[in-house]
């Protein structure tokens, strides 16, 4: 089984090129590991809110919602606001995102002949993880900036802070096996993965 990593910038289109390829090729070829959806899956799991909790505390922060669990807006807010806060928070995250991923792909070796690999901060964090290729989804920042106001929903400071934070795409791009370019039509878009499939041919058969 071959592994991909794909990342690249926030609102660039990691999710829908993981997916459409994926449906191109078939479930029974193309696995996904989803790494925001492990994250989500952990802020779910009590141990893990009660240290993020703990570690907000000790910034003087208060994170806890009405309903008593945690409230992801104050935490997005300190996350981006405190980089102190964000590297005690990525320590505790991330090794079990890692743990998890690991397991995932484990399930998946044998069962298909490639596994895409979301994996949003893989050059931020230097995410450890073995694979054969990176793939790069990109866009300019107007567009990612755009996407954030318009589809997210997000406050100009706080789409400004997420992309400030993040490693600039002229290097995520050179640090790229390949790139895909998400910054104009969704024809184009599919154009692009269409012909990464039938270059993943090899891959296939």
């Amino acid at each position: 089984m071959r592994v991909i990593a794909v990342t690249g910038g926030v609102a660039c289109g990691k999710s829908g090129f993981s997916r459409r390829f994926r449906e191109r090729a078939g479930e029974s070829l193309v696995g996904l590991v989803d790494c925001d959806g492990i994250v989500r899956d952990l802020y779910a799991d009590e141990q893990v809110v009660g240290r993020i909790i703990e570690e907000a505390g000790a910034v003087g922060r208060e994170i806890v919602s009405e309903g008593g669990g945690l409230d992801r807006s104050k935490l997005r807010e300190l996350v981006f606001d405190n980089s102190k806060f964000r590297v005690r928070i990525e320590s505790v995250v991330h090794p079990l995102v890692l743990q998890r991923v690991m397991a995932q792909v484990n399930v998946l070796s044998g069962r298909v002949r490639l596994a895409l690999i979301e994996v949003p901060l893989l050059y931020e964090v230097d995410f450890p993880l073995e694979r054969d290729l990176d793939l790069v989804v990109a866009a300019s920042r107007e567009v990612q900036l755009r996407r954030l106001l318009e589809d997210r929903g997000l406050e100009p400071p706080m789409a400004e802070r997420i992309l400030n934070a993040q490693m600039p795409m002229e290097e995520k791009i050179r640090k790229a096996d390949i790139v895909v370019w998400n910054d104009g039509s969704l024809q184009s878009f599919d154009a692009q993965i269409a012909h990464l499939f039938d270059r993943c041919e090899t891959i296939f058969t």
